[in-house]
């Protein structure tokens, strides 16, 4: 989800809940009839089957105040997801001031079900119900999958929400001591795709999803600068995530590595959660290693010999770009400055990762960043972007 700022507007955008995932712990009274305190689930299709019935439903402020503006809503195989373009000044203030934490929902359950769980607690299973509003809230979601992220399309996409148990123990696979949720901050980030880059190259899928793989546990640092005082953060998962509604300026979906990251809570690092958080740290940049470089035009490998077409320039009608395929290592990923310089690119090596050639791609990296294209779409990427 996200909170898109306009002169005078404000697009609140994302995901109420997610279907088939657990809230936190209710108590008791929050249930109807229910035997103890307990998570509840939602099931794929309620919400669809409560906006066919009625589609008419109050957005709101904290299930309290209703907003002049309306709201649109629908179930995917996500969730309810919501969009809303608010020119309400309260909520304009709230999203400026960063005090926005996530969705909600009301509604009276028609159909549902309780049964307990191995911990004593319970889990209601709801797959029927009437939706009668949804809010916006400035407290923290019951969900752990309802959040809002402040932010203005770039880059990253940062999680106000609750880690769950599965993501921390993924994450305490890299900590010397079991880390609790509470003391732990998580967001995504972009670290690369298959568009053309402003130095006119660009990853293959098939090296998207190598580096999938290569990126889990490496460290987020600043500027390419490998000390280890810049250590910030670290990826617990990746992914490969495929946009068929969007293509690229090489005629492909587009086509996003996507990474989960984590740093503990400390006294030292609150203001860089505060900056993540009100999208000051935003643009990231890869530092990596491949063994292929390929021109787009006839296929040469420059690893081995260049060729005679050049980057920028038209054949045939085409624009010749250089495709990097099969990664060898990922080295790190850094959050850089806004904006990238012009002609920056992502390190590349040629060759195997021995420690004397990472050292050489961190050193040539802190004078060859990318500025990751924007998450919010480009139908256009050559007309947005500057060479």
């Amino acid at each position: 989800m996200k909170v898109e700022l306009r002169a005078d507007t404000v697009e609140l955008s994302g995901y109420v809940n997610a279907v088939e995932r657990k809230s936190e712990l209710l108590p008791k009274a929050k249930g109807r009839d229910a035997p103890g305190d307990f998570r509840e689930v939602i099931k794929q299709g309620a919400f669809a089957d409560s906006l066919r019935r009625n589609p008419k439903v109050d957005f709101k402020l904290n299930h309290s105040r209703v907003l002049p503006d309306s709201i649109e809503l629908e179930e995917d195989n996500i969730g309810l997801y919501a969009c809303a373009q608010v020119t309400d000044e309260e909520i304009i203030s709230l999203a400026r001031a960063g005090k926005l934490k996530g969705w909600s929902f009301g509604m009276n359950p028609i159909e549902s079900s309780y049964k307990q769980a191995s911990d004593g607690t319970y889990e209601r299973d709801i797959s029927k119900l009437d939706m009668f509003e949804v809010s916006i809230l400035t407290h923290r979601p019951a969900y752990p999958a309802t959040s809002v992220e402040l932010r203005d399309g770039r880059v990253i996409e940062y999680r106000a929400s609750e880690i769950t148990p599965e993501e921390l123990d993924q994450i305490n696979q890299y900590t010397l001591n079991d880390m609790k949720a509470e003391d732990l901050f998580t967001f995504s980030v972009i670290l690369c795709d298959n568009e053309i880059d402003r130095d006119g190259e660009r990853f293959s899928v098939s090296a998207l999803e190598k580096l999938s793989e290569l990126y889990v546990g490496k460290t987020g640092i600043f500027d390419h600068d490998p000390k280890g005082s810049n250590q910030s953060a670290r990826i617990y998962d990746c992914s490969v995530v495929t946009d068929v509604s969007r293509t690229t300026a090489a005629g492909e979906p587009l086509t996003q590595l996507r990474a989960k990251a984590y740093m503990a809570r400390t006294s030292s690092n609150a203001d860089l959660i505060t900056e993540i958080s009100a999208g000051i740290k935003k643009e990231v940049s890869v530092s990596c290693s491949v063994s292929r470089i390929s021109c787009s035009i006839c296929g040469t490998d420059h690893r081995s010999r260049p060729c005679e077409h050049v980057k920028g320039k038209y054949y045939d009608g085409k624009r010749c770009h250089f495709i990097l395929d099969e990664p060898t290592d990922a080295y790190e990923w850094s959050f850089v400055a806004v904006p990238a310089q012009k002609g920056a690119g992502v390190t590349k090596i040629c060759s195997e990762s021995e420690q004397e050639e990472k050292d050489k791609a961190i050193i040539a990296a802190k004078s060859r960043e990318i500025e990751i294209l924007k998450m919010k779409g480009r139908k256009n990427y050559e007309s947005e972007s500057t060479y």
